[in-house]
């Protein structure tokens, strides 16, 4: 144990870091602000391995599906030793039902993050964090126990303490009401009971909030207020306004031109109910001549420019797609860039792909601001550690 704790507290040794499902990357560029290496990324999507591979400079891009090779193959394969990882993270697309009588990790529609477990077995890494739906956290498998409580023992069988817990990204800066769970797993042997992030940004009614204005939750009008003014199916290249607060500088800080402000054409009808939704409304508001027949009630979401958006989805390039997708004032859904803005990347990461594949891997993406911030949780209680 000795040795372990001493390398982890170098601080002048950065924590290696290996991202499964990586996508556009938004968990493994979070790590890297927070002072991780990352060392690669896997993901079978040619697209979206061009966009970590484009916004990670120093991390090696593998396309692999985890189905077809072990993660032990897989890396060893691009010359990385396992024992140089120290942390893994990703987000495993999980199902969560079981068929009858199964537990969870059995149910072939759980392949994905039975491999995500399978890689936490044959790596061994200091730490690992995975990501999924809330929805994970209510599930029960075949056989009656909580999926969350499966995934803890299967975890603890591999010789990890985990703890999960619901986050809401609106909560640590970013402008986005978006809920996910997170698990958090430390080796036995590394005695660490480890501690939550605690929320820093408020609701403007709460406590908190009327103590320190500065703190109040983001909001659609902070993330992309400065970007310019677009019609459906336009781009623009350029920024036409200085920024106007601390998160647009941020945004912007390494960013020579306006990359991804770019929206796709609506037809005729659909403009035509666009115009006629209120910022905060949906195609309830709509004249009876432009209503729907069918759809979800939650469709043509407009968003509010005081309020923070509503979850990114990877849909949010449609109009009519469950969510609140649509610009509070130009007559068109989001910008991939503004989504990006609303997920919190930074503007200098360049999105690849067709539109669709774009707004896929924004949609999917851990908000790079929340992933930051937990890895400063992980990596100030690992730097605690002592001899």
């Amino acid at each position: 144990m000795g040795v372990m704790v001493d390398k982890m507290n170098d601080r002048k040794s950065k924590l290696k870091t290996l991202d499964l499902f990586c996508g556009a990357g938004g968990l493994s560029l979070g790590f890297e602000m927070a002072g991780y290496e990352v060392l690669a990324g896997v993901d079978n999507e040619e697209s979206f391995l061009k966009t970590f591979e484009k916004s990670h400079e120093n991390a090696t891009p593998i396309k692999k599906d985890l189905h077809d090779n072990g993660i032990k193959d897989v890396i060893e394969n691009e010359q990385i030793d396992l024992n140089d990882i120290d942390v893994v993270i990703g987000g495993p697309p999980c199902q969560g039902f079981s068929t009858a009588g199964n537990r969870m990790i059995e149910d072939p529609r759980n392949e994905l993050v039975k491999e995500y477990t399978n890689s936490i077995r044959e790596i061994k890494p200091k730490v690992f964090l995975m990501e999924n739906v809330t929805g994970l956290s209510s599930m029960e498998n075949g056989v009656g126990e909580l999926v969350t409580d499966e995934l803890v023992d299967i975890f603890e069988e591999i010789g990890y303490k985990t703890k999960y817990k619901i986050l809401n990204s609106v909560n640590f800066g970013v402008p986005q009401k978006r809920k996910r769970l997170f698990f958090v797993g430390i080796k036995d042997e590394i005695n660490i009971d480890f501690r939550w992030p605690e929320p820093s940004y408020f609701s403007p009614n709460s406590l908190s909030a009327f103590k320190d204005s500065s703190k109040t939750h983001l909001t659609v009008r902070d993330a992309i207020s400065d970007l310019p003014k677009l019609k459906a199916g336009g781009e623009i290249n350029n920024y036409k306004k200085e920024p106007e607060n601390s998160y647009q500088r941020w945004a912007r800080k390494k960013s020579t031109r306006l990359l991804n402000h770019h929206a796709p054409n609506h037809g005729k009808t659909v403009l035509e109910r666009i115009k006629n939704i209120p910022p905060g409304g949906n195609h309830s508001d709509l004249p009876e001549e432009l209503q729907l027949n069918s759809g979800y009630p939650n469709i043509y979401g407009k968003l509010e420019w005081d309020s923070p958006s509503d979850t990114i989805t990877g849909n949010f390039g449609c109009a009519s797609a469950p969510g609140r997708f649509l610009h509070p004032r130009d007559n068109r859904v989001l910008s991939v860039r503004e989504g990006a803005r609303l997920q919190s990347f930074p503007d200098h990461i360049e999105i690849f792909g067709n539109k669709s594949e774009m707004y896929k891997q924004i949609g999917n993406a851990v908000p790079v601001v929340m992933a930051t911030k937990l890895g400063i949780a992980i990596k100030n209680q690992i730097d605690e550690v002592k001899v």
